[in-house]
């Protein structure tokens, strides 16, 4: 079976070493010199009666394989060259990833150990070693720094590497720990300031320093001026976050993380790029290392049941190289990057433990997983067919990510980027999650059913050779063998049917519960806003009944003052004295006036009262009656008040 040549990727298989003495369920085909298939057999105790399956790969590390072997054979030394560029060209972006189950061996792959570097110090050091003698010395740093800004294309915030780690680690901060250790660095932390509220520095010179590439030969372009780029990234729940904002903002007010985007810019219109994410321009070693600590830290990781550090999310690093000829000083830059990507295991949910929020997190990774596993799965196709279909890339941040750029551009002449992705397998780990990894990650697949010989044939084995088949039987098997194998290809698209179907089930119990609880918080709002219109409606007709009765009561005593105004009038006017010297005549003609006076007060006496009593009668009942001061007249002509 020979190996496409058109793949989008060119897809390595590394086995993790162990000492179990348990029964592999991978072989590796030793054929050939270079191993380029492994067998798969199902368990001894598999009910399924699944068949034996073989997967090609462009190449098959075994277990004693070093770091320094994937290196060399995995094509990472030809990516670095491309992106640093030939002489008289630009760079060719390159992408290297690992992909596995929980617990493969994908972090000391790409990250390493204790006592061995991973593929990323390996990729840094070989990046700053080569390019030492051309990069961008500190003398003019300023003009450097100002002019790698104006080239960016991503609308990034670039910073120095001297200034980002001095406002991390030399400035006083929360205390506040590191999400995950990175495999290697759990001892090597000292104290800034001998302060326990300073976040910890790793210590360069405790990080393993093993293997060792003096003698790499890479070729470097000796007319260029070089400049290194280094910025991190995450793509969590299916949203893309910047891991060096957030290590910035450590020990400041805590900030809701906002999401990037992935798009093409105005300086970029052939490559989509991750737009304002922060960069930092690194000119040693040392500096690229704590920058990747730094990111590192801040990554999203749980704990579950197949992993005391599970990450929670795919993470990238980003290696920016800029260039630009030494004879066209100051000109313009251009760039290529290289990036390295970490991506979380598939995990089941029975075997990890997971539940709330972390199953949300393992549901989102399976799912992103699932799509990538159908673009690789369709990259395979496309190699051996005639009409190749469009591989659906854009169903997820993370297939877009790596498939976006692997593509040739409709804009400009840039070529597509150079992709190769390392699989990790545990030939002793969990049979049907490594089964599915290597379903839709190998290059090629053969189904070989096995064959369970029948009682006859068990009894005369000892006596006679079975006659051959004849032409027909042979047809019939070759018949039942493509049918068998496609009775295999169905079961592994039913598997991702029902990994679809698990998630989709999920997302629609959790859209219930969100809904639910939508309708709860509805109607408490509604009860609330009812409780408050009631409220402010009453208090509304307290204060208008409050006026309107102080308003009366205003008119009354109005109206009683005017009253009593009129009778002093009155009494006034009316002026009853005796003359002196006069005779009986003018007496009794002075007395009858008088008495026709008082009867005329009388009668109004009476018309004022049952005024007074046709008001009362009309006030409210809650009122109190009023009580009505007249004046009562003697005979000296004086008023004398009196109370009705």
């Amino acid at each position: 079976m020979d190996r496409p040549n058109s793949s989008l990727f060119e897809v390595y298989l590394r086995l993790r070493p162990s000492d179990a003495d348990r029964d592999r369920f991978l072989d590796v085909d030793r054929t050939s010199t270079i191993p380029t298939h492994i067998t798969i057999k199902p368990p001894a105790d598999d009910k399924r009666k699944r068949a034996i399956e073989k997967f090609g790969f462009t190449r098959v590390f075994e277990e004693d394989a070093g770091q320094l072997d994937l290196f060399h054979e995995t094509g990472a030394v030809s990516m670095i060259e491309g992106v640093l560029g030939a002489r008289g060209r630009e760079g060719r972006d390159g992408l290297l990833a690992t992909l596995g189950v929980t617990g493969s061996g994908k972090s000391h792959t790409i990250l390493g150990s204790k006592s061995q570097r991973g593929l990323t110090q390996l990729t840094l050091d070989a990046l700053f070693q080569h390019t030492a003698p051309y990069r961008a010395g500190p003398e003019n740093a300023p003009s450097v720094f100002s002019s790698l800004c104006a080239a960016d294309v991503s609308e990034a915030q670039l910073m120095p590497a001297a200034r980002f780690l001095e406002s991390i680690y030399e400035e006083s901060n929360n205390g506040r720990q590191s999400r995950a250790p990175t495999p290697g660095l759990e001892s090597s932390f000292v104290s800034v300031g001998g302060s326990s509220s300073r976040r910890h520095v790793p210590r360069v010179s405790a990080l393993p320093q093993v293997p060792a590439i003096d003698d790499l030969d890479i070729t470097v372009d000796d007319t260029a001026e070089y400049a290194i780029i280094v910025s991190m990234y995450e793509v969590y729940n299916d949203r893309i976050y910047d891991l060096l904002t957030a290590a910035a903002t450590l020990g400041k007010m805590p900030q809701k993380r906002r999401a990037l985007l992935f798009k093409n810019t105005e300086l970029s219109p052939d490559r989509k790029v991750v737009a304002g994410l922060r960069k930092v321009v690194c000119t040693n070693l040392d500096e690229a290392l704590l920058v990747l600590e730094t990111g590192l830290h801040e990554r999203r990781v749980a704990g579950t049941g197949s992993n005391a550090v599970s990450s929670r999310s795919h993470g990238f690093f980003s290696l920016e190289v800029k260039k630009r000829h030494r004879a066209d000083i100051p000109g313009p830059w251009s760039g290529s990057s290289l990036t390295i990507v970490d991506l979380a295991g598939s995990e089941r949910a029975r075997t990890a433990k997971t539940a709330g929020a972390t199953l949300a997190e393992a549901g989102k990774i399976n799912e992103s997983l699932m799509y990538l596993g159908q673009c690789m799965q369709m990259q395979a196709d496309n190699a051996n067919s005639a009409n190749p279909s469009v591989v659906p890339f854009r169903q997820c941040k993370l297939t877009e990510l790596l498939f976006s750029n692997s593509f040739a551009p409709t804009v400009g002449h840039r070529p597509p980027q150079k992709s190769a992705m390392v699989v990790t397998a545990d030939p002793l780990g969990d049979f049907n999650a490594t089964s599915q990894i290597l379903r839709y990650s190998a290059l090629a697949r053969e189904v070989t059913v096995p064959r369970v010989p029948s009682i006859t044939n068990q009894i005369l084995a000892g006596t006679a050779a079975p006659p051959p088949p004849s032409n027909a039987s042979a047809a019939l098997q070759e018949e039942l063998d493509h049918a068998l194998a496609a009775i295999a290809s169905l079961r592994a698209d039913l598997d991702v049917t029902q990994l679809k179907l698990e998630d989709e089930t999920r997302r629609r119990r959790e859209a219930e519960v969100s809904w639910q609880a939508a309708e709860d918080r509805m109607y408490e709002m509604e009860a609330e806003v009812r409780e408050e219109v009631w409220a402010e409606m009453e208090a509304q007709m307290a204060l208008e009944q409050r006026r309107w009765r102080a308003a009366r009561d205003e008119e009354l005593d109005r109206h009683d003052e005017h009253m009593d105004r009129k009778l002093e009038v009155m009494a006034r006017g009316i002026d009853i004295y005796e003359a002196p010297g006069a005779d009986k005549e003018n007496a009794e003609e002075d007395g009858g006036r008088v008495a026709e006076l008082e009867d005329e007060v009388g009668m109004l006496r009476e018309k004022l009262a049952a005024k007074e009593r046709e008001k009362e009668s009309q006030r409210s009942p809650s009122k109190k009656m009023r009580v009505l001061k007249t004046r009562r007249w003697d005979g000296s002509g004086m008023g004398v008040e009196e109370t009705f």
